[in-house]
């Protein structure tokens, strides 16, 4: 086995130390893709490249089109890790082709995918990189002498610049109001269930086109166009109220700071320090180390995984506080190892409770680092991955 790593993310430095650790052959592409229509060009050369090298896999993070091709013309397998969900990408007749291999970080999309047919599916949490924490933390502060510099942290956007908001104001009042219904019944309810769900037809998505001066939704797969605008429209403006309320109600009780690109913070936010982005996977795994409580806000769309965001606090030994998953709750003990909340005011009530109980606190993020660097690793998740592929050969 000879294993071809493709970058397309940040994570494949840490894939290929897995491999390494694995004792496995491989090696990195000289060329950067991106996760873009295929390129038959360097489809063709990527597949000449494979035979000279004798490559047995070409593994991406997501699924790149020009690899698909690339490895069906060299007659190999070709692996993708996604990082999304819902990851409506593998619904096109490249995603479908037999020689794709697939690990997917949510449950509730793994089972579409196997309902859709597709035929290597696997469901596998996300992970962190082992050996790469461990040597942060070799250089840094150890726990016992860790000062803190944020209270309440969270690190992300605010979906600001969302396709729903481009066209709002030319919907008809009545669809509008219709719209306002679907949010206000959905948001702020963190309890495994995404409301969005069935809240758009077909006949409704053509009759928005028909009456809205300006909307254009292209829908280049293999799914129904209600799944595209609920999954591409409403759930990131249903993240852009959520985080938006959620950050200003717990900045009226505590001190709270987001790191964000969004454009939008500073006016629509209110008493939250705004921080820029933070740019490095060091200073990520700094920031949550360094900060009381890290939230985690998902969106809607993430019906049963695990976001990458907790998987990294845990590994940087902070502690999570995080709407409630049902997936979640099943890796990580809840008030043990990480911190769910359902409500609002749950939300509000844990944070004030934490703050106040640092040995606690302390204590369930040291149970949850514990458990991430035990369970879930990239050095685990590449091992189990290559395992199933063979044995899915075997047994075909």
């Amino acid at each position: 086995m000879k294993i071809l790593c493709v970058h397309g993310s940040s994570k494949a430095e840490s894939i290929l130390r897995a491999l390494g650790k694995l004792k496995i052959e491989c090696e990195a592409y000289p060329k950067r893709l991106l996760d873009t229509f295929v390129n038959e060009k360097e489809a063709i050369a990527l597949a000449s490249y494979c035979r000279a090298h004798s490559i047995t896999h070409i593994l991406s993070i997501h699924m790149i089109d020009t690899l698909v091709a690339a490895a069906g013309q060299a007659g190999i397998a070709y692996i993708s890790l996604i990082w999304d969900a819902p990851y409506h990408k593998l619904f096109t007749e490249y995603g479908r082709m037999d020689h794709c291999w697939y690990s997917t970080f949510d449950r509730v999309d793994a089972q579409r995918f196997i309902e859709a047919g597709f035929p290597h599916i696997l469901y596998q949490p996300l992970a962190v990189d082992h050996d790469q924490i461990q040597a942060w933390d070799s250089s840094g502060d150890t726990p016992s002498s860790r000062e803190y510099i944020d209270e309440v942290c969270f690190v992300g956007r605010l979906y600001d610049e969302n396709f729903y908001d481009e066209f709002c104001d030319h919907l008809p009042q009545t669809l509008q109001n219709y719209f306002l219904d679907v949010f206000e019944k959905a948001a702020f309810r963190w309890d495994g269930v995404n409301r969005l769900h069935g809240t758009v037809s077909n006949e409704l998505v053509s009759y928005i086109r028909e009456v809205t001066p300006g909307f254009q939704m292209v829908n280049f797969f293999d799914i129904p166009d209600a799944v595209y605008f609920e999954n591409g429209y409403l759930t990131r403006k249903l993240a852009n109220i959520e985080r938006i309320c959620v950050l200003n109600l717990l900045a009226e009780h505590f001190p709270v700071t987001l790191y964000t690109t969004s454009k939008t913070a500073e006016e629509r936010l209110h008493r939250v320090k705004i921080m820029p982005p933070i740019c490095s996977e060091r200073d990520l795994h700094d920031t949550f180390q360094h900060s009381k409580i890290n939230l985690n806000l998902s969106l809607k769309g993430i019906e049963g995984g695990t976001p990458q965001r907790i998987m990294d606090i845990l590994g940087a030994g902070g502690f999570v506080l995080t709407n409630y998953c049902p997936e979640t709750a099943e890796l990580f003990q809840e008030d043990e190892e990480i911190v769910m909340f359902r409500t609002p005011e749950e939300l509000v009530e844990k944070v004030e409770y934490y703050l106040k109980h640092d040995r606690e606190r302390e204590q369930i993020a040291r149970n949850g680092h514990q458990k991430v660097m035990r369970c879930y690793t990239y050095e685990r998740k590449v091992k189990d991955l290559l395992e199933w592929i063979e044995g899915e050969k075997v047994e075909n």
